[in-house]
């Protein structure tokens, strides 16, 4: 399932009242967590290889683009998709170095999964984006197939509810606490989706 912007914002409120589709509407504090008190969503043993840990793109001014991550298939070719992160045309916003983009700009953005965690780090650190027209983030988790606290079972009342407690979280530093995302969990889809002002690392977590 993809939903974009400018959707995003009427899929968060839309959200709250549909069946099978959770969002966290962050309210007035920030949800701060130590690492050590958060569950990253693990994917279980035996899950699909990933076709590459890592995918780089040149983000341009006045240009749309994403890239994927994605899972292999059976021929060992990109199959489903893992994660999916979009820049629009009017994106880009200041360089790590705190300088404004200019027409014509550009810059390589890298992404890299973490291992068997649903945690993404997310490369140059530092980079930020136009608030009024923010990156987005998508992450399928289907291939947890329903196991969400990796105890070898699926679909218990357990995992239903953690599946409705997921969110995106970031952490900027590897000391640093974890701070919840305004995100949307289309729970049938087993997909996140999250906006992105700057970047660090991302996670699914509970």
């Amino acid at each position: 399932m993809r939903v974009h912007r400018p959707f995003l914002l009427l899929a968060i409120s839309a959200s709250l009242a549909a069946p099978g589709c959770t969002s966290d509407p962050g309210g007035t504090q920030p949800v701060v967590v130590p690492p050590s008190q958060l569950n990253v969503l693990i994917l279980p043993a035996g899950h699909r290889p990933l076709y590459s840990d890592t995918v780089s793109f040149y983000a341009k001014v006045g240009v749309n683009q994403q890239a994927s991550l994605f899972f292999q298939d059976d021929q060992g070719q990109p199959g489903s998709e893992f994660l999916r992160f979009r820049v629009r045309s009017d994106g880009l916003y200041r360089k790590p170095d705190g300088t404004a983009f200019q027409p014509g700009d550009s810059i390589l953005i890298t992404i890299k999964a973490n291992g068997d965690s649903v945690l993404f780090d997310f490369q140059p650190h530092g980079l930020t984006f136009n608030p009024m027209s923010p990156a987005e983030l998508n992450i399928e988790y289907a291939e947890c197939h329903g196991d969400f606290n990796d105890d070898g079972l699926s679909g218990t009342p357990a995992d239903s509810t953690i599946q409705n407690q997921l969110a995106v979280w970031k952490q900027e530093l590897l000391t640093d606490p974890y701070l919840k995302l305004l995100s949307v969990n289309f729970e049938e889809a087993e997909e996140m989706e999250a906006t992105v002002t700057g970047f660090t690392r991302f996670a699914i977590a509970y």
